[in-house]
């Protein structure tokens, strides 16, 4: 199939993918209520015993740097904020609307994967003082839907993207620009506008492995980045045959020139520094966060 046929194929069966379920609405149309009171949204999110759960392991995480532990839904809101109480709910949302179906897709490594991805960003939203409107926990627990994506609606091409990815020791990325035209972001990216996600959420993630192309949201989509590199270089990859990540794919002379002009100064001493702050975070999470989704 030619990859202009194949890119309209895709394009059609994004199209025909349902939207979020009935709580996302819910809660959509519950944020949008400029005198929604707290009360309302905790009734709403404790009729979702998951989300519940998910909610206070969040906000207990070593990430967020909390000395008292948070043991209910009303102090959780007061701590996270509205916005971020929603990102979180629209976040799982996603991950129970898609069923991994490849018999090499492992959905524990994948969601494990996310959730430190989601955690590193708001890490590093606070490390480079950038504000944070929740959305970078948003972006970086979603940020791979598009292998969701590819995972379920287009199996065979999946099953050989990633064949490619154990012969040529590739990227995600390339595997699937050789096998489908497209890569996750793309597909990402084209499945949030419809379902009318923030567009500064879906250029983050449509950006978040060049985010140098990035000419309105330039810090998040950075946050993203380095976000998903950290995660990977920390042991969290979607598949554990991928291309590995190193400090050398940040410390490229042309990348740290970027990142600096940016405001994220890095060198070699401050890039290990903050790994360990984070390798700190994440040992921490072992039967916290990481159990999620377990």
């Amino acid at each position: 199939m030619s990859t202009e046929k194949n890119i309209d194929r895709i394009v059609r069966t994004i199209d025909s993918i349902p939207t979020l379920p009935v709580i996302s609405m819910q809660i959509e149309k519950l944020f949008r209520n400029e005198n929604v009171s707290t009360r309302q949204i905790e009734d709403l999110i404790q009729h979702d015993p998951p989300l519940a759960t998910k909610l206070l392991k969040l906000v207990n995480s070593s990430f967020y740097g909390l000395i008292n532990k948070v043991s209910t839904i009303d102090h959780a809101l007061i701590i996270l904020g509205f916005n971020e109480v929603r990102n979180v709910a629209l976040g799982f949302a996603i991950q129970n609307h898609f069923t991994p179906s490849s018999k090499s897709f492992d959905p524990k490594r994948f969601w494990k994967h996310s959730i430190i991805c989601s955690q590193i960003a708001k890490f590093l939203g606070k490390h480079f003082n950038m504000v944070d409107d929740g959305t970078f926990f948003l972006s970086g627990l979603i940020h791979d839907i598009g292998k969701l994506v590819i995972d379920q609606y287009f199996k065979d091409e999946f099953a050989a993207i990633i064949d490619y990815i154990e012969v040529h020791k590739s990227s995600f990325s390339k595997a699937e620009k050789e096998i489908l035209g497209v890569t996750h972001y793309q597909i990402a990216a084209k499945l949030l506008q419809q379902w009318h996600f923030p567009r500064k959420v879906i250029m983050q993630i449509f950006y978040h492995h060049a985010p140098w192309y990035d000419k309105n949201f330039t810090s998040g989509s950075i946050i993203l980045y380095l976000a998903n590199i950290l995660t990977k270089i920390s042991g969290y990859t979607c598949f554990e045959k991928e291309k590995e990540v190193a400090d050398s794919d940040i410390m490229k002379p042309g990348t740290l020139e970027y990142l600096n002009k940016n405001g994220f100064e890095l060198d070699e001493v401050s890039l290990k520094k903050l790994q360990n702050l984070i390798n700190e975070c994440i040992t921490a999470e072992s039967d916290n966060v990481l159990k999620i989704f377990d």
